[in-house]
């Protein structure tokens, strides 16, 4: 009984020195605890899990985050944030691009950077669903710039909704390119917002070509809604060589990986 009472007891002050991790900084990786906790990775990986349970926390590939992270940042705070490593995916994904074709680029900063890149085409016709997409290639001599219908969202400067589903789905584009808020081993690229993912699921219908574009701090990142496995992607371009355990999984799935 003695036992059985410390043991409760020593579970309890893991949770408690988990949920205090949790709340600083809204994630926490096995390792770390393992470190702060000075126990196994079993040990860890169970409290995670009862945690998770409890309703307390969502488990993640290498770690945990808070369950209040519900929602995306506003985009121009993620325009801020790794833009360094965004530039460098938009500088591979552009080599994905011909003259004479058609592209799809979706709402994100990633795809914003990738059309201040479009300056060296000719006779391409780019469509999109973002303003700023649309702002940033508007130079473009050789880029004719198409805009969706659908409804305005004011802070991502998008436009979504049913119209905008419905136009995707009358065309065919060579390639789409699309960004995530997520890239998760297990359930693949993930989403916040309902109506980013169903645009994404019919852009994956209507494309020749389907290419994911996302920056390393995005791995291990999950979100509420699963936009999209890895075997029905093309291509991910990300700016940096994935950890091993993500490429062997990209491996099995047939996508292809660029990275910087």
């Amino acid at each position: 009984m003695k036992n059985i009472r410390k043991r409760t007891m020593l579970n309890s002050h893991r949770h408690e020195y988990i949920m205090e991790k949790i709340q600083e900084t809204d994630k926490v990786t096995v390792a770390d605890l393992m470190t702060g906790l000075d126990v196994s990775d079993e040990t860890v990986r169970r409290d995670l899990k009862d945690l998770e349970a409890q309703g307390l926390l969502r488990r993640i590939h290498g770690g945990a985050i808070g369950v209040s992270r519900n929602r995306d940042e506003p985009i121009r705070e993620r325009a801020q944030k790794s833009a360094k490593e965004k530039v460098v995916i938009a500088q591979k994904a552009v080599g994905l691009i011909s003259d004479n074709t058609s592209i799809f680029l979706d709402t994100g900063s990633t795809t914003e950077a990738l059309a201040k890149q479009l300056g060296r085409f000719s006779d391409l016709k780019l469509y999109t669903n973002s303003i700023n997409v649309a702002l940033a290639a508007r130079d473009h001599f050789g880029v004719s710039v198409f805009i969706t219908p659908g409804e305005l969202r004011k802070v991502e400067l998008d436009v979504v909704g049913y119209d905008t589903v419905d136009y995707i789905s009358n065309y065919l584009f060579d390639t789409v390119f699309m960004g995530t808020a997520g890239v998760d081993a297990e359930r693949g690229f993930m989403d916040f917002e309902e109506h980013e993912s169903r645009i994404r699921q019919a852009l994956m219908k209507s494309t020749r070509n389907r290419v994911m574009l996302a920056d390393v701090s995005k791995f291990g990142k999950t979100a509420n809604i699963c936009t999209a496995k890895f075997e029905t992607i093309d291509r991910l371009v990300t700016d940096t060589k994935p950890p091993a355990d993500y490429q062997s999984t990209f491996d099995r799935s047939g996508m292809e990986v660029i990275h910087g």
